[in-house]
């Protein structure tokens, strides 16, 4: 499966910027702080009708290639791969790896959390006038199902098509790991043309991505607007300390934590790590979406680290879905935040484990797509005893720091196919030599 051609990061880069900085702009001259915030009709119009339908075509440019390219990448990775010993080599690390990081991140946001304690100085007027301006928001949302059972069907899916339909990730994969281990199991000739087959629809997958691509600069500059234009920075001034430790956290987890496990598995420095990544870190950020990442994820995996498809079609699209390492320390912040704000007495250490474990569990449920993990977070406020609707208190800000814990998930992602490979490196076939060796040399 050939790789995209490269869309200069600069651009997507300046589009960022360019956004920010007009949208921050415009909300300094033209909205009222309050609270609650004040948008002029004219701004609402021009973000309903310029700046957010560019910006969702991008996205969905970029949406429409994840169901088929997450299939025929991990199938064919996992035919390419080999039998079950060896996909269940590959799987068994990136899984472990994926938990590892994923309950080091809640266990940080846990501590600092507890250590700055956000939610005990927030002002009560604060807390019912952001409530009373996203209450109604945070109606329209329900609290996810986290059953047992109801983990079991998001796994195996009854229908395939259903699923993709769905963008229903756990159960794609699945199916998808289902088929690549049957083409290994398959008469040779039956095999190469279900795997030409599925390259040649990653390769289709491909153009699409060169096609969005090429409006990234542009989308990224109206969803970034659409943001800071409405919102600007009154909301991070009322929640600055809840937010502070978010990003905060988010920082250590990507910038210290990941880095560090980078070098000291895969040998990669984090000067080199960042500069190969850069461009699925601006893409992360700007889209707010692991599942609108991938491609350009897959794209830098091979090109930058020199992965074979059948590693990074594996490791990274499951990353897409069940690397949520900077989702699982935004649960674990969010809900100890809210939990200080609305409980009278802290939470035990029993309780607080409970927390890390819930948040490791269901950011791995979490939908790749903006405010995904929103209906699973409810789900854990309810476990503690704090009204699920309590969420509407952080919505007004969810989309920046959306934009930060999915850079951080994208960190995680391409570290761990950095990782994986150099661990998998090793067990390479070595090349065959030349069938006249000693004459080929005299030649040369």
């Amino acid at each position: 499966m050939s790789a995209p051609h490269s869309v200069p990061h600069t651009r997507i880069l300046a589009g960022l910027i360019l956004g920010a900085i007009a949208g921050c702009a415009v909300n300094v001259a033209f909205v009222d702080p309050g609270p609650p915030a004040v948008v002029p009709a004219w701004l609402k119009w021009v973000n309903a009708n310029v700046a957010e339908p560019v910006g969702t075509v991008f996205l969905r440019l970029l949406f429409v290639t994840v169901v088929p390219l997450v299939f025929a990448s991990l199938a064919v990775g996992v035919a390419q791969i080999g039998g079950l010993g060896a996909v269940g080599r590959v799987g068994g690390k990136t899984l472990v790896y994926f938990l590892l990081i994923s309950a080091i991140a809640a266990t940080i946001g846990l501590a600092l959390v507890n250590a700055v304690q956000p939610g005990r100085g927030l002002p009560p007027d604060t807390v019912a006038e952001l409530q009373k301006t996203y209450g109604g928001d945070a109606a329209k949302k329900k609290p996810a199902d986290f059953t047992v059972l109801e983990f079991v069907k998001q796994v195996v899916p009854n229908n395939p098509v259903s699923a993709a339909a769905n963008l229903e990730m756990l159960g794609i994969i699945t199916f998808a790991l289902l088929v690549g281990v049957g083409i290994t199991n398959l008469e040779p000739a039956k095999a190469e043309v279900l795997k030409q087959f599925l390259e040649a629809v990653g390769d289709l997958m491909v153009f699409v991505i060169q096609v969005a691509m090429r409006l990234a600069p542009y989308g990224v500059f109206c969803l970034i607007f659409k943001t800071t234009s409405e919102l600007g920075f009154g909301l991070l001034q009322l929640l600055a300390g809840y937010a502070g430790v978010v990003i905060a956290g988010l920082a250590i987890q990507g910038f210290v934590v990941l880095p560090l496990l980078v070098r000291a598995f895969a040998g990669i420095g984090p000067r080199e790590f960042f500069t190969k990544i850069r461009t699925s870190m601006v893409t992360a950020f700007s889209t707010s979406s692991s599942s609108a990442t991938l491609p350009t994820n897959m794209r830098v995996a091979q090109t930058e680290f020199g992965v074979p498809v059948r590693i990074a079609g594996f490791v990274l699209p499951l990353g897409a879905t069940m690397c949520m390492a900077g989702t699982a320390l935004f649960e674990g912040v969010t809900v100890m935040f809210l939990a200080q704000v609305f409980l009278p007495e802290p939470l035990t250490l029993g309780s607080q484990a409970l927390v890390v474990v819930l948040c490791v569990l269901t950011a791995v449920g979490a939908a790749g797509v903006p405010g995904g993990s929103i209906p699973l977070l409810m789900l854990v406020l309810g476990s503690i005893g704090v009204e699920p609707g309590a969420i509407a208190l952080i919505l007004g800000i969810d989309r920046i720091l959306d934009m930060c814990r999915t850079t951080v998930n994208n960190i995680g992602d391409m570290s761990a196919v950095a990782i994986v490979w150099a661990g998998e490196r090793g067990r390479e076939p070595p090349a065959a030599a030349p069938a006249n060796s000693e004459e080929s040399a005299k030649t040369s």
